[in-house]
């Protein structure tokens, strides 16, 4: 079966799609593409917001000029802006600044880092626990 890439998400789609089933953006071979260059990879965008998502580089990347600067401005809202930017990706709803969907989007990968992504939360819940125990214990013996 012959295929062709979508012009707006980099999906591999059949030849003969009037549709791409990825983005569900509507493929028509009369209207000029404004801007084509491709849409960021989802792999590095992926490790971007990991590792520097706190200072917003994730956004700048994808051309999310104001949303980068305002993430840096709150150190990525004090991780949850960030964390919430991470699940997105993870799942392949994140857009650039041109509203396209990460290309190249692997479902394994994503669900992989996303579970990896809640041991981090798991053990900050358990040491807020144990703090709270820690000081509510010797509390009640006396």
């Amino acid at each position: 079966m012959a295929t062709k890439i979508c012009p707006h998400c980099g999906a591999e789609i059949a030849d003969t799609a009037t549709r791409c089933y990825n983005c569900k953006e509507w493929l028509t071979d009369n209207v000029p593409l404004i801007n084509e260059s491709k849409p960021q990879e989802f792999l590095v965008e992926l490790i971007l917001c990991w590792f520097l998502g706190c200072f917003g580089v994730h956004r700048f990347v994808s051309g999310n000029i104001a949303m980068g600067i305002c993430q840096l401005l709150t150190l990525g809202g004090c991780g949850i802006w960030v964390y919430v930017d991470f699940i997105l990706i993870c799942f392949n709803k994140y857009r650039d600044s041109e509203g396209r969907l990460l290309a190249k989007y692997d479902k394994n990968i994503g669900i992989v880092c996303f579970v990896l992504s809640l041991v981090p939360l798991f053990l900050i819940l358990l040491c807020i626990i144990g703090i709270f125990l820690a000081i509510s214990i010797p509390a009640m013996v006396r």
